[in-house]
């Protein structure tokens, strides 16, 4: 009786002190005394949680059966505080000035940043989340050093950035980095930044030797968020705004266009008189009649967090939704995201996460070559749209307003599903097991209708032009299924002074890709698009499929002694289907070391050098990304039909000469490094030197003719990587005020070093030559412009028979015929410099960050309507009229107003200098306090103003941004500029 009795009271004073809540307030400051503001306070194993408001105070209640409080805040050592007997607590956060417990995402795990011997650069996922971005690789323009992010489109859904870091290196094959999402090969475009934990880029050998043969680019890892313990809390994340094309080529009007093209006075004055009658006598923009939207853009996220010890779960669905400036382009992306983590016991855990996306691409059935590219060329004398509504007939039929407008449409839906289900079972102490299986499935489905419109040829007799001659659909579907398997043992012992880390780890992964494709024409009605509805009358199908596959073992050493001295060792053995049996498998290995010289005894950590570490490391790594099965004599069926008795056949051909030894394309990397931090770690610098030695590029060799096949791939050629990589911080605070910087910078060359006596590659206007850096500018030397008859007459004889006004060129063999022997290396268009810069800070619940980025030594090469004045019957821009030569303006740098085949040859003349400095984003926003928020139970509230792109600075002609792409004729999409206002709400 005695004993039920305890036990009835013992639970009744549980349920009593449980039940009973009391409220702890108190202050937070850092170790200056400064107030800290939004710091977490969370209830330890609960989810009941505040803030600190501007002040730096907070009050929270606490259950009766609770009694520690946990602090945390970003920069700081996060501190747990014992309130079982107070209720009011003074809490001091100390800074945590040296990274000390930074831990940063390397491959198959984590390590301290302190610990890193590798060149490892993180980037948090509110640098990101801060801009308003429809693609994830844009907003790593300028962030880190050693990753160029080169974005040339601003066409919604086609507006990615394409990433290199340290400059690729290959010549035949991919020069993309190796994506890994949550450790899973994965497009980085697909994922929400406000999903985003932060990113790891591998930039060396060292790091990113343990991904073997997909390394050879570098390695971005993209971890992201997961829900935390003892929290529940729900978000939203919204911005809307508008766009539009930084800056557009400006066109002279049509008087002044018929008076530069040397027409009759009389005829000039006739049309200026009739300017009312624009049927007759337009006077049209083309451009301003082609951007015409407002290119409005939206983006919402909601997100769930929570949890408990033993099951925490974040769930996200956010809707991203992207117009143009020009009608009908656009472009949408759903995505769900729900990350699970399980705790079975003290040595299960699980981890269960699913992504789903869908990606709708709309835009004009036809191209950009019939779209911008006619919008620059066709001349303000032809008619867009007459006074009726009619579509004008533009250049014999190519109206692109009619086009966008009226011209059909192409429908891309892309519809994506990943799950990754992992396990990790802790075997002994310091001994754990990793297992993961994720199916990753992509289904894409294309309709393209090409519809036809109707112009008016003549005004006056409305003679009308169908366009296109034939209206037609084509729908393609192709969908792909990758299974990645990979076991990890991984071990952890610390004895004495020594740390030892070891992993071992088995991978697989298939792919399976399949296609299939159908097309008809002459649809009677334009309004029922479906195949079954167009003439079986030149009908067509086809199919394809492929598959590929990658078994690998690999492992890891990492050892420390005294935290002092670093050595960490990765191999990786990879078989890849894309070789033939005997080249199938490499191996590929990595060494690095590094030095904590600020633990040495000898070192005053309290002087103005706080914090010093040296870094080598030297590595190898392969490139597989070659296409499927490159070493089999392919045959192609149907393609090669024959007739037998008026029956026709299906036939077979083999085109491609098989090469059965081709092997894996191999770079070895040498890094040097040093990381400093000044000042008690309020300013931080880390340097890297590096040699990348790519040997066995894939190049096509010529053969005979008489082989009658095209001449295989084989490993022949070699390049060489080099430059430097250099990143400051500085982080500090002025009483109330919480302020830092970034400055990154990188400089990296890239020269072939062997092209098997085969060389100089040649590609149209593009050159790789033995000791030259690759994808060079090809051209001819522009000596000056022709200012007399004399000097034409002592010139070497040019194509084109040029006048007075044209441009001359430099006869580099001295044969007196210029001709495709003169030509000469005229540019690079891969930036030499990279950097970026970044200012921020925060007081009182205001926010600012401005983030500037740009290139040096780039250069672009624009030819056609992009550049050249009256080009294909083309117009005139405003600068032509100002740069071009003239009898008044003889010391001009580009030649006369005339288009002949002598001025629009590729030369040194249309290299532009694309170095640029632009304001990449400026963001101010403002936290409402908690003294309004608790009221209508939000815990916080931001509201912020943002703009993308807002200013440039270069020596580019007017109309033209640095980031066209090289070599366009006019066929491209303008990058654009956003304003967009949004908020961040926490309940």
């Amino acid at each position: 009786m005695e004993r039920s009795f305890l036990l009835i009271f013992g639970l009744l004073l549980s349920w009593s002190l449980a039940g009973q809540v009391r409220t702890v307030s108190g202050l937070v400051k850092d170790d200056s005394d400064m107030p800290l503001i939004g710091v977490n306070i969370l209830v330890k194993g609960t989810g009941t949680g505040t803030v600190s408001d501007l002040d730096g105070n907070f009050s929270i209640d606490v259950p009766g059966d609770r009694d520690v409080l946990v602090f945390s805040y970003t920069g700081y050592v996060a501190q747990e505080v014992n309130v079982s007997t107070s209720t009011r607590v003074e809490v001091v956060l100390a800074e945590d000035v040296y990274g000390l417990e930074e831990v940063v995402v390397v491959g198959y795990g984590t390590q301290k940043k302190v610990n890193l011997t590798g060149s490892v650069e993180r980037v948090e996922g509110d640098q990101l989340a801060r801009q308003p971005i429809m693609q994830t690789s844009q907003a790593l323009t300028g962030l880190t050093p050693g990753l160029t992010a080169i974005q040339s489109s601003g066409q919604p859904g086609s507006d990615n950035a394409t990433l290199r870091i340290r400059g690729g290196g290959s010549i035949g094959a991919s020069n993309d980095p190796l994506v890994l999402i949550d450790g899973v090969e994965g497009d980085i475009n697909g994922v929400d930044p406000n999903n985003i934990e932060n990113i790891s880029v591998l930039k060396d050998a060292a790091a990113a030797a343990i991904y073997g043969s997909r390394a050879s680019n570098g390695v971005i890892l993209v971890t992201t968020k997961r829900a935390k313990e003892g929290t529940f809390s729900v978000n939203y994340n919204a911005w809307l705004g508008t766009q539009q094309p930084t800056t557009l080529p400006e066109f002279v009007g049509v008087i002044e266009y018929l008076n530069l093209i040397g027409t009759d006075p009389g005829v000039v004055a006739n049309y200026q008189a009739n300017l009312n009658d624009p049927d007759l006598y337009p006077d049209t923009d083309w451009v301003n009649e082609l951007f015409t939207e407002n290119g409005f853009q939206q983006y919402h996220n909601i997100s769930v967090n929570g949890g408990s010890e033993k099951v925490k779960a974040l769930a996200s669905v956010s809707l991203m939704d992207q117009t143009a400036n020009i009608p009908n382009y656009g472009f949408k992306r759903y995505n769900v995201r729900l990350n699970t983590d399980i705790k079975a016991n003290d040595r299960i855990d699980f981890s269960f996460d699913l992504n789903f996306r869908r990606s709708e691409q709309d835009n004009p059935n036809t191209g950009l070559s019939n779209v911008t590219r006619q919008a620059f060329r066709i001349a303000p004398d032809q008619v867009a749209i007459h006074s009726d509504g009619s579509w004008g007939d533009g250049w014999q039929g190519q109206n692109p307003v009619a086009a966008v407008y009226d011209g059909g449409q192409n429908l891309g839906q892309n519809n994506y599903f990943r799950g990754v289900l992992r396990a990790n079972v802790r075997l002994l102490e310091g001994l754990t097991f990793t297992a993961l299986y994720s199916p990753e499935f992509s289904d894409t489905y294309d309709k393209d209708f090409n519809k036809q419109y109707t112009t008016i040829v003549d005004w006056n007799t409305k003679n009308t032009r169908i366009v296109p001659a034939q209206n037609s659909l084509y729908q393609n579907n192709s969908r792909s299924l990758t299974n990645n398997v990979n076991a990890l043992l991984r071990y952890s012992k610390t004895f004495g002074d020594h740390d030892l880390n070891l992993l071992g780890g088995y991978e697989s992964i298939k792919y399976n890709y399949e296609r299939f494709y159908a097309n008809r024409r002459d649809f009677i009605l334009d309004q029922i698009q479906v195949l079954n509805a167009g003439s079986q009358d030149g009908l067509g199908n086809g199919g394809t499929a492929t598959q590929n596959g990658l078994v690998s073992y690999f492992g890891r050493a990492n050892y420390a002694f005294k935290d002092k001295y670093l050595l960490e060792a990765n191999i990786r053995r990879d078989a890849s289907s894309r070789f033939a049996e005997d080249n199938r498998v490499a191996i590929f290995p990595s060494f690095s070391v590094g030095w904590r010289v600020s633990q040495e005894d000898f070192f005053n950590a309290e002087g103005f050098l706080s914090d010093l570490k040296l870094r080598a490391s030297w590595g190898r790594l392969g490139n597989q990304q070659i296409g499927d099965f490159p070493y089999v004599s392919s045959i192609s069926l149907g393609s090669s039909n024959y007739i037998f008795d008026d029956v026709i056949y299906t036939g077979a051909v083999q085109s491609v000469l098989a090469n059965n030894d081709i092997r894996w394309e191999t770079s070895e990397t040498t890094n040097f490094g040093v990381d400093l931090g000044i000042l008690e770690g309020k300013l931080n610098i880390t340097a890297d030197y590096f040699i990348k030695n790519t040997d066995d590029l894939l190049l096509v060799l010529p053969i005979p003719m008489v082989a009658g096949l095209s001449a295989a791939e084989s490993n022949a050629a070699s390049t060489r990587n080099k430059g430097i990589d250099l990143s400051i911080s500085w982080r500090d605070r002025i009483g109330a005020f919480s302020y830092g910087a970034r400055l990154n910078y990188s400089d990296v060359e890239r020269i072939a070093t062997d092209l098997a006596n085969v060389g100089p590659l040649i590609s149209g206007s593009q050159i790789t030559e033995l000791g030259g850096e690759l994808f060079s500018i090809y051209g001819y030397e522009t000596a000056g412009i022709f200012q007399t008859q004399s000097e034409i007459d002592a010139a070497a004889t040019q194509a084109g028979n040029p006048t007075i006004g044209d441009l001359q060129y430099v006869d580099q063999n001295s044969d007196g015929i210029i001709n495709g022997d003169d030509r000469v290396v005229i540019g690079n268009p891969f930036p030499r410099h990279s950097y970026g810069f970044e200012l921020f800070g925060d007081i009182k619940g205001f926010d600012f960050s401005i983030f500037l980025n740009g290139v040096g030594k780039r250069d672009v090469f624009l030819q056609g309507d992009a550049a050249m004045p009256l080009f294909n019957a083309g117009k005139i821009q405003r600068w032509h009229v100002e740069e071009s030569w003239s009898e008044t303006n003889t010391g001009a740098s580009f030649p006369r107003i005339f288009a002949t085949s002598n001025n629009t040859s590729t030369s040194s003349t249309w290299i532009f200098d694309a170095s640029y400095l632009r304001v990449r984003n400026i963001t101010i926003g403002y936290t409402l306090p908690n003294s309004l928020l608790d009221r209508v139970g939000i815990n916080n509230l931001r509201i912020y103003a943002s703009g993308q792109n807002l200013f440039t600075f270069d020596d580019l002609p007017e109309g033209i941004d640095p980031l066209i792409p090289n070599g366009t004729s006019g066929a491209y999409f303008p990058v654009s500029s956003a304003m967009t206002f949004g908020l961040n709400v926490n309940f």
